[in-house]
């Protein structure tokens, strides 16, 4: 998935809103939609995991931050920033789990974004 064509097409969707373009918009958050319920839904992070007691952070590949796809996310699933799905909570600079070392961080990871990817594809076929 390309994180950075997401955050290209929200900051599109968002500008579209800011200007009235409501079908603009909602043309374009559809095709965000559909790109992110059609391919696996995996974050671009950095291999190293800071964990600090039961908490676990992963940063963004190449320090990226992606304020308007989480934006638009939450605008999409009513929710506030950051995103709390299970025991993740995910930002647009940084995506926070309650793990305890690496492989359970990365397993909680993989299993809070496959709910939050459910939870976007439940939202699409509601709208569609």
């Amino acid at each position: 998935m390309n994180f950075d064509r997401l955050e290209t097409y929200s900051e599109e969707a968002n500008q579209a809103r800011i200007s009235d373009q409501i079908q603009v918009a909602e043309k374009l958050e559809e095709e965000i939609m559909k790109w992110i319920a059609e391919e696996e839904l995996v974050f671009p992070v950095e291999k190293d995991v800071l964990i600090n007691g039961d908490s676990a952070s992963f940063l963004y590949k190449n320090n990226k931050t992606y304020p308007k796809l989480f934006e638009l996310i939450a605008r999409t699933l009513h929710l506030e920033i950051p995103i709390e799905i299970n025991s993740c909570k995910f930002g647009p600079g940084e995506i926070i789990v309650v793990a305890r070392n690496t492989d359970q961080a990365r397993q909680t990871l993989l299993e809070c974004s496959h709910e939050l990817q459910n939870l976007l594809k439940a939202k699409k076929g509601s709208i569609a």
